[in-house]
C-alpha cells in the first residue's frame, strides 16, 4: 500500500503542475485580454476626442455661433483631457496581440507624460471658460493652445503620428 501511494503522489504532482500551468496561461490570457480592452478603450477615448475637437471647430467657423453645442463640446474635451493619463496603465503598451501607436516613452517618463497631459488639461479647462463666457477670441485662442498640446505629446509619446 505504501508503493501504490507513492505512486499515486508522485503521478499526482506532474497532474498537479499541469494544472497550474493551465490556470496561469489562462490568467494570461484574461490579462492580455484586459490589455486589449483598455487599448481598444483607449482608442475610442483618443476617436471621441477627435471628433469633438473636429466639433467644435466646426462650430467655431459658422457665421451663427451654437454657444451651447460649443459649452457641450468644450466640456466634453475637458472631461476627456483629465481623464487622458488613467488611459495608459502600466502594462498597456506593444505586445498584446493589439496594435497601438502609444510610444514605450509614456511609460519610461511618466512624469513628462503626466506634464504634457496636464497642458492639455488646462487648455481644455481654459475653453471650457471661454465657451461659458462666449468669448470667440480667448475660445480661438485656447484651441490653438490644446492643438499644440496635442501635438507636442504626439511627437514626443507617439510612435507614428498621421499629423506629420
Amino acid at each position: 500500500m505504501g508503493f501504490n501511494g507513492f505512486r499515486t503522489c508522485r503521478l499526482r504532482d506532474p497532474l498537479l503542475w499541469i494544472s497550474v500551468a493551465l490556470l496561469m496561461s489562462f490568467a494570461g490570457d484574461a490579462n492580455a485580454t484586459g490589455i486589449a480592452q483598455i487599448i481598444h478603450a483607449r482608442k475610442v477615448h483618443f476617436r471621441t476626442l477627435g471628433r469633438t475637437d473636429k466639433s467644435l471647430r466646426d462650430q467655431m467657423d459658422r457665421s451663427h455661433l451654437n454657444w451651447r453645442l460649443i459649452q457641450v463640446d468644450a466640456r466634453q474635451i475637458a472631461v476627456l483631457a483629465a481623464s487622458l493619463p488613467t488611459w495608459f496603465p502600466a502594462g498597456s503598451g506593444k505586445g498584446h496581440g493589439v496594435g497601438t501607436r502609444a510610444s514605450p516613452e509614456i511609460w519610461a517618463k511618466p512624469a513628462a507624460f503626466t506634464q504634457a497631459a496636464q497642458r492639455m488639461r488646462i487648455s481644455a479647462q481654459n475653453m471650457t471658460r471661454d465657451a461659458a463666457d462666449h468669448d470667440l477670441h480667448a475660445l480661438a485662442l485656447d484651441t490653438r493652445r490644446l492643438g499644440q498640446s496635442c501635438d507636442s505629446c504626439h511627437r514626443v509619446f507617439r510612435t507614428h503620428s498621421s499629423w506629420w
